[in-house]
């Protein structure tokens, strides 16, 4: 049996999906995007998982796509970061060393990106003829702004951990050593949280971002009635008022 490209691990509330090939720089190979696809199908059907890490083992978390994956990303391989996108739960990415191309794709498939202080993020396409594969030229400009996304984009030059925070890419910057840590601490913070409520909060946003501000604010009251009707919500209620932390059970 060969060895895989990504591993799943669920502990508890949270999924920890790592990309396990650091000899390639976590290259997005159509092996890596498959197994990827799958473990995110798994997850997005159980609904004991809360939150989900994205991290990657090696210096960097992806530099990239490799040449096969280049000539068949017309061909579905793609789907992989719109089952990232498309989860339920919150996804964190814990980003080290070159997050470039597809890499920075994927990261920005994520809800919330927390960079080691040597991350590298960028968009070398044009250099090489090409645009973004899986979405980064759409979801880059929802995130950092059009001004800074088209430059970056028609460039190609990269941004360190620091320029990337200050744009808004990525949500916090720690050292590197520290990383794993922290984004540990934030997926543990948010599973503790009402389950129905985040995940309700990630659809609001999502779904928000494409509306008229009328029409997401319509959403938004929608998804507020449908979580009064649901058992955490009396649970928060109750502790609220017995001075002690909920114990929510997703229902």
């Amino acid at each position: 049996m060969s060895e895989r490209s990504v591993v799943l691990r669920k502990r508890g509330p949270v999924a920890r999906l790592t990309l396990a090939r650091p000899s390639q720089a976590n290259r997005l190979s159509p092996e890596l995007l498959r197994e990827l696809a799958d473990a995110a199908a798994s997850i997005a059907e159980d609904d004991a998982v809360r939150v989900v890490i994205l991290r990657a083992e090696g210096a960097d978390f992806c530099a990239g796509w490799t040449p096969e994956a280049i000539e068949q990303a017309r061909g579905g391989l793609t789907a992989a970061f719109e089952a990232i996108a498309t989860l339920p739960q919150s996804v964190i990415a814990a980003i080290q060393g070159n997050a470039l191309s597809g890499g920075l794709e994927l990261a920005l498939s994520c809800d919330v990106r927390i960079a080691g202080e040597d991350a590298r993020f960028g968009f070398p396409e044009t250099e090489h003829g090409l645009i973004p594969l899986a979405g980064g030229s759409a979801r880059l400009p929802r995130i950092v702004g059009r001004g800074a996304a088209i430059e970056l984009l028609l460039t190609g030059r990269s941004v360190e951990a620091a320029e990337a925070r200050r744009i808004g890419l990525v949500s916090r910057v720690v050292a590197t050593a520290d990383l794993a840590a922290e984004v540990e601490a934030i997926a543990a913070r948010i599973a503790e949280r009402g389950p129905i409520a985040a995940r309700l909060a990630k659809e609001a946003v999502r779904r928000g971002m494409d509306l008229p501000l009328d029409q997401a604010l319509r959403m938004e009251t929608d998804l507020t009635i449908l979580l009064q009707t649901t058992k955490d919500r009396a649970e928060g209620v109750r502790a609220f008022k017995e001075k002690r932390p909920p114990r929510f059970r997703g229902r």
